[in-house]
């Protein structure tokens, strides 16, 4: 089962949401959390640090596990954490995974 890590970057009560792009397969042009897959024998830690970077361009320093919950029809597993601190300025688009954060 593919594994997808979560990421809802929170600050003064709201939660940073991501437009995903028109081109992505999966729920194309639809608000989303920051995150992606994390990879073969990648600790989940350590894929939510990446896919923050990647696609926000900022550090996870503080997150907590919010839970997690499963798509059996595709096969993929969530995994959920509020991160609540973070390094290296304020969260950006970064490539074209999306087309808009708020």
């Amino acid at each position: 089962m593919t594994t997808i890590v979560l990421a809802a970057l929170t600050e003064n009560g709201r939660v940073l949401m991501v437009r995903r792009a028109a081109h992505k397969r999966h729920h194309p042009e639809h608000w989303d959390l920051v995150g992606g897959h994390v990879e073969t024998d990648e600790l989940v830690e350590v894929a939510l640090i990446r896919e923050v970077r990647e696609e926000v361009g900022v550090t996870a320093v503080a997150s907590r596990h919010l839970g997690s919950f499963e798509d059996f029809q595709r096969e993929v597993t969530f995994q959920v954490y509020a991160v609540t601190d973070w390094s290296d300025g304020r969260p950006q688009l970064i490539g074209d995974e999306h087309t808009d954060l708020r």
